[in-house]
């Protein structure tokens, strides 16, 4: 895959309160409106190098490393919930002068992304939720999913770098790209114990196929056809429950298909940033 399909600006820090701290890398400007990228749970920045290269020369595009990510502050609770990530989204675009903008949300960013979105439904353009992560709907107080709870033991037990030896290629196919692969161990690898325990909790109690019902704004879910990590049958929910939402099928892409296939992932999203702009 051609290098010249990444671009990887350079992180900086955005104050968003007293002592708290939002990472974020951005490029880009133009007369487009901003564009908001939130990772997922194994992830950071770094992962939307595609979208920077595609995008940043039409307009603004910012990727956060998420709350307890590197560089970022985590969020006070030990157990936040969506809402507490959309309310730092909506700090970040504060901070960053943003009126509105069009947010995109991988995985459980997706979470987190219609969380802000159901706080202040008029900073949004539109939506578009990639691989959505339906999360487990726990009841609070109710014991966390075995599968979370694995989650937990395993990145206090072998760290970060064990968490990418073992999850990293399952979100890809074979058909990725060495470079494609490089970059989605390296920002697994780079994940932080708290910051990742924090978001494992949050998905424990998220039911995002709940929350897209109350979505007002136009949406776009999109998933890639041979995704193991959030399969295509799951995604499908999701998408049935936007009200008036548009969905996308990438055929040959699994669910890191951002970074895969970012030619692929551009080519969709501009079609609908298309639709909605024009």
């Amino acid at each position: 895959m051609p290098s010249d399909l990444y671009l990887e600006p350079p992180l900086s820090l955005v104050a968003v309160g007293d002592e708290q701290r939002i990472a974020v890398r951005q490029a880009g400007g133009g007369d487009g409106t901003p564009l908001v990228l939130l990772h997922g749970i194994g992830s950071n920045s770094s992962a939307w190098a595609g979208q920077f290269a595609g995008f940043a020369p039409t307009r603004r595009v910012i990727a956060w490393n998420a709350p307890g990510y590197p560089g970022s502050t985590p969020l006070t609770a030990r157990s936040p919930t969506a809402g507490d990530y959309g309310t730092r989204v909506i700090a970040l675009l504060d901070a960053l002068d943003i009126e509105r903008a069009v947010l995109v949300g991988q995985s459980l960013g997706a979470i987190m992304g219609t969380a802000a979105v159901l706080l202040q439904p008029e900073r949004f353009v539109c939506a578009v939720l990639a691989s959505p992560a339906s999360g487990y709907a726990t009841p609070e107080g109710a014991p966390i999913p075995a599968s979370v709870a694995e989650r937990l033991d395993e990145v206090a037990r072998t760290g970060p770098a064990g968490l990418a030896e073992r999850r990293a290629p399952r979100l890809l196919t074979e058909r990725a790209s060495p470079e494609a692969r490089a970059i989605i161990h390296r920002v697994m690898s780079e994940v932080t114990v708290e910051g990742y325990a924090q978001a494992s909790r949050m998905l424990a109690h998220a039911d995002l196929t709940s929350d897209v019902a109350r979505l007002r704004i136009p949406t776009l879910v999109m998933w890639g056809d041979e995704d193991i990590v959030t399969p295509p049958a799951g995604c499908a929910r999701i998408a049935a429950a936007v009200p008036g939402g548009q969905h996308r099928v990438i055929p040959r892409v699994g669910h890191g298909f951002a970074t895969e296939a970012p030619a692929l992932f551009n080519a969709a999203l501009a079609d609908f940033l298309s639709q909605i702009e024009d």
